[in-house]
Parts: structure tokens; sequence; C-alpha cells
């Protein structure tokens, strides 16, 4: 398998670093929003009561998060660029491509439902009174529940195409 100057270790080296940054920052991400979605948003909610509270907290958490998530959204587009242009021994099987496709086709469309929240959906939720909160919480919880689905979609094509042969 060692090929002349452990060019072959060296590749593959290098893939599995980036595979496992690539899926473990995938990971955080889809962890991050179900924790957010499923713990933090329900109990805060509980622990403030008044909306006004509650609304004071998710604004000052939420606070320049969108420069982090970006950040990693960035690392792991990166990620999976550099796996895709590491040299590969093997043929890739036909659907393969396919896979990389739709994958990045859902990744792009989460990235651009998260900028879309960031800087259109929080400043609107920022401004509104309080008889428009509930609206902005059912909005947000679709924009939560739809950024898992798009993530988590992207993820599970990820493990198929390296499963296909």
């Amino acid at each position: 398998m060692q090929a002349i100057g452990g060019k072959t270790v060296r590749v593959q080296l290098a893939r599995w670093i980036l595979l496992s940054a690539h899926v473990l920052a995938g990971a955080a991400w889809f962890g991050a929003m179900l924790y957010s979605l499923v713990v933090l948003h329900p109990r805060a909610r509980s622990f403030f009561g008044d909306i006004a509270r509650f609304e004071e907290f998710v604004t000052w958490l939420a606070a320049e998060a969108r420069w982090k998530v970006l950040g990693g959204a960035a690392f792991i587009a990166l990620t999976g660029i550099g796996l895709l242009l590491l040299p590969s021994q093997e043929t890739r099987p036909a659907l393969f491509y396919p896979c990389v496709y739709a994958k990045a086709v859902l990744f792009v469309i989460a990235v651009g439902l998260f900028c879309y929240t960031s800087w259109v959906l929080w400043p609107a939720r920022v401004m509104a009174s309080e008889k428009e909160i509930p609206k902005f919480h059912r909005t947000f919880r679709l924009v939560a529940i739809t950024l898992l689905l798009l993530v988590g979609a992207s993820m599970a094509i990820g493990v198929v195409s390296s499963h296909l042969e």
C-alpha cells in the first residue's frame, strides 16, 4: 500500500484527518442546533417565565454567534473541498458525485437559511412588539427543525456516499 516516499500513507493520513475534522464539525453544528431546540430554549422559557426576560436572554445569547456559526460552516466546507481534492487511488462509484452535489446543495441551503435568519429574522424579532413574539417563536422553531433536517440529511448522504460500491 505504501508508495515511493510514503506518498500513499501521507495522503491516507491527510484523508483521515480531514474526514475526522469534517465529520466532527458537522456533528458539532447539528448537536448545537438540536440542544438549542430541545433543551436550551424550552428550559430558558420555563426558567424566565416572563416573555420579555426570555427574549432579552436569548438575544444576549445569540449576539455575535452568527460569526462563530459561519466560521464553523466555512470549516466544514473547506474540509469537504479538501477531501475532494485529495488524490484517490480507487475509482469512485457512479453515484459518488451526485451524492457530493446533493450534500453540497443541502449545505448551501442550510447556510443560506441560517444567514437569512441571522440578518433578517433576528433583527425583526428584536424590534417586534410583545404581541408579535409568539409568531417569531413559531418561525424560529420551524427554521430550527428545517436546519436540523437539512444538515442531518447532508450528513446522512455523506455517510451513504462513503459506503457506495
